[in-house]
């Protein structure tokens, strides 16, 4: 699962000793040190480690709203787990949250209504960006339209169930659902259940009760999708895209849009009754 691919506005990164330097680009892609913008920091150098060429690395994408970056415990202790998976040695949480208020006051978004912060932590690279909320434009009842993915989750990999900088699957697949003008796109397993959208995990609801695919199936267990399952107790079970016609309602969730309605997925068809932000 992966957010909306948008580019960072800004970045942050510890000096420590590196390999390689690597220029930050602006969103059509000029270098950014043409540029005279007081508000970005330094271009820092960073390590040419298997993060940066094999994808063993893991991110935290977290939505700043008034100044607060909401459920900032959660997503700390998710990015460990993670590192600990990886066998990446990972800044303790305190030094996070030092870098990540550094990183707030030189962006100039201490007291910020809303923006997304990104946390990226590899073996040698500790990297901090932030970027505007796309969901920021959305009407309050948006409902999503969603497609099926053509690749299968690997339900048997480990780097399914963490949030790993291994996102090519996510993003390939999210630009083909939006070339086909969807939302995103919704991933089968091997087994043929259903497991998580491009870009967020998701609910179903029959008779007032809330089910979602089990973590098992191959997924991400997002921040929200936790809260969620506390909130309404949620059913983790085994869905099959036959089994969809039996819901009433559905409903995506990660951490920068919150609760959405899913209008449509594949042939099948939800009643819409809003959203809601967490």
């Amino acid at each position: 699962m992966t957010e909306s691919n948008a580019d960072e506005q800004h970045v942050t990164e510890p000096t420590e000793e590196t390999t390689a330097t690597s220029d930050v680009e602006n969103a059509n892609g000029e270098n950014a040190e043409s540029h005279e913008n007081e508000n970005k920091p330094a271009v820092r150098t960073i390590a040419l480690d298997e993060g940066y060429q094999f994808g063993l690395g893991v991110f935290e994408t977290m939505a700043l709203r008034a100044g607060r970056i909401m459920m900032l415990d959660r997503h700390l202790a998710r990015l460990r787990k993670g590192a600990e998976a990886l066998g990446i040695t990972a800044p303790s949480d305190d030094d996070l949250r030092w870098l990540i208020g550094e990183h707030l006051h030189e962006a100039g978004l201490e007291g910020s209504p809303s923006a997304v912060v990104k946390v990226i932590v590899s073996e040698s690279n500790t990297v901090i960006t932030d970027r505007d909320n796309p969901y920021d434009d959305w009407k309050p009842g948006r409902a999503l339209r969603l497609g099926w993915c053509e690749s299968r989750r690997n339900e048997r990999s480990v780097l399914t169930y963490h949030k790993t900088l291994n996102q090519g699957d996510n993003m390939l697949e999210f630009r083909k659902a939006h070339e086909l003008g969807f939302d995103g796109a919704v991933f089968l397993n091997s087994r043929g259940e259903v497991c998580e959208a491009t870009n967020a995990n998701l609910f179903f609801v029959r008779d007032g009760r809330w089910y979602t695919p089990a973590v098992e199936c191959g997924l991400l267990p997002g921040t929200v999708r936790q809260r969620v399952c506390e909130m309404h107790r949620a059913v983790e079970t085994h869905i099959r895209p036959d089994d969809l016609a039996g819901f009433d309602a559905c409903y995506a969730t990660n951490s920068l849009m919150g609760v959405r309605p899913v209008a449509e997925l594949g042939e099948a068809r939800f009643a819409v009754e809003g959203s809601n932000r967490i």
